[in-house]
């Protein structure tokens, strides 16, 4: 009992006011607040990314789309749907963002059925884009 009275008053020195998070370890606090992402959904966004650049660069007819350039792809909702970040690469395009955005969605459903040939899911994830502008 006289260990335990102790303990409270030098942890009263310590402190202001004890939280309820006192006493737990540090190590365990730290894996609570990280989101972990699987390792099969961040191998389906580096597959996902490899597709998107080779079916925009060799399928596509839009001479738009051919010049895009794959920044990233980012899981949404629990993998269930990837944001794919693309841009322009050097040259110096009079074209919006809104008709590029207009263009990737009508060719939507080309690069998901390329994304479902060439990864082995029960269900293909839908596809989102974002378009930065032009880069370097």
């Amino acid at each position: 009992m006289k260990n335990q009275n102790s303990w409270a008053t030098t942890a009263a020195t310590l402190c202001v006011e004890f939280g309820e998070k006192d006493g737990i370890d540090p190590r365990y606090l730290v894996k609570e607040s990280r989101s972990k992402k699987s390792h099969k959904t961040l191998q389906l966004c580096k597959e996902a990314s490899r597709i998107v650049t080779l079916v925009l660069a060799g399928e596509t007819q839009h001479p738009l789309l051919r010049d895009l350039y794959v920044l990233s792809v980012t899981p949404e909702h629990e993998g269930q749907s990837l944001c794919v970040t693309v841009a322009h690469y050097g040259n110096d395009l009079q074209v919006s963002g809104d008709e590029i955005l207009a263009a990737l969605k009508r060719v939507q459903g080309l690069l998901r059925c390329a994304l479902a040939q060439a990864v082995n899911r029960k269900h293909t994830p839908v596809l989102s884009f974002r378009y930065i502008g032009v880069i370097g």
